[in-house]
């Protein structure tokens, strides 16, 4: 099944497949790696604050800590998502009112519409083929 799909992209999808494998597997060991130098770092503040607080008081403080970690986290994570739903909101009634203005101007000039469609597939037609 890749080998069709390879000779009809004009690709070769199992060198592609091997990439994202392998940066995959990368992505995954740094992670690990990153989890264990927290985890690591978390049991060495533990420690230091034991000698200064003692045990229990270095557990409550590393506590205190992560909940103050997560409830900012959670307040970050409302706002984006209140940002962008606002941000789909705009684009939604932009979007409104732009269909409103040219179901008017089919209406009032149905000529002119043509032409100006024809103009536009005619630049998609004949416009750069670059790709992005």
């Amino acid at each position: 099944m890749l080998s069709i799909l390879s000779l009809l992209t004009g690709a070769s999808v199992h060198r592609t497949v091997a990439r994202a494998k392998r940066t995959s597997i990368f992505i995954v060991l740094a992670l690990l790696f990153l989890l264990t130098a927290y985890a690591l770092a978390v049991a060495a503040g533990a420690i230091w604050l034991a000698g200064i607080y003692g045990a229990v008081g270095a557990a409550l403080f590393l506590a205190a800590c992560a909940l103050l970690i997560a409830i900012l986290l959670v307040v970050v994570m409302a706002i984006i998502n209140a940002q962008e739903k606002r941000r789909a909101r705009e684009r939604r009634a932009a979007l409104e009112s732009v269909a409103a203005v040219g179901l008017g101007l089919v209406r009032a000039q149905p000529l002119l519409t043509a032409g100006v469609l024809a103009a536009i597939v005619a630049a998609n037609l004949v416009g750069s083929k670059r790709e992005d």
